[in-house]
């Protein structure tokens, strides 16, 4: 076979390979977070030496990220973040001024005692939750 078969071969398997993988990911995709209004919702972020506390008697921000950007706009401390495709959501890199990877410690969160196990955006928050934010080298209980 020359190499002009052998490339065009391997295109044709490739192509639909890649297209598979692609439509398989976006399958296990968890589903956007439906808007809605929560209540009594609590966030504490703990960082390097420092400590957020935030209260929202009543909030349409009804995701761990939302919740987290409407209390950086209200008490004035910067958050960064980037958004993945592929997982999709949004990736905390940093919070007050602490990144991710300093003195090998990441951005991790809990809610309600439970450790995150989506992306901040994608997981909703139902009333009376609490959001734990730690600055923190491994997954530790929050």
């Amino acid at each position: 076979m020359n190499e002009r078969r052998q490339a065009i071969l391997f295109a044709v398997v490739l192509i639909p390979a890649i297209a598979g993988l692609y439509a398989a990911t976006q399958l296990i995709q968890p589903a956007a977070v439906q808007p809605s209004v929560v209540h009594a919702v609590h966030l504490e972020v703990i960082g390097a030496g420092w400590t957020v506390s935030y209260d929202a008697i009543l909030t349409a921000n009804n995701t761990v990220f939302s919740l987290l950007i409407e209390a950086s706009h209200t008490l004035g401390f910067p958050v960064a973040y980037v958004p993945y495709e592929i997982p999709m959501g949004m990736f905390v890199t940093a919070i007050n001024g602490s990144v991710n990877g300093e003195g090998g410690r990441y951005w991790q969160y809990w809610v309600s005692g439970a450790y995150g196990d989506v992306a901040a955006d994608l997981k909703p928050l139902h009333d009376h939750d609490t959001v734990l934010w730690k600055f923190v080298s491994s997954v530790e209980g929050g």
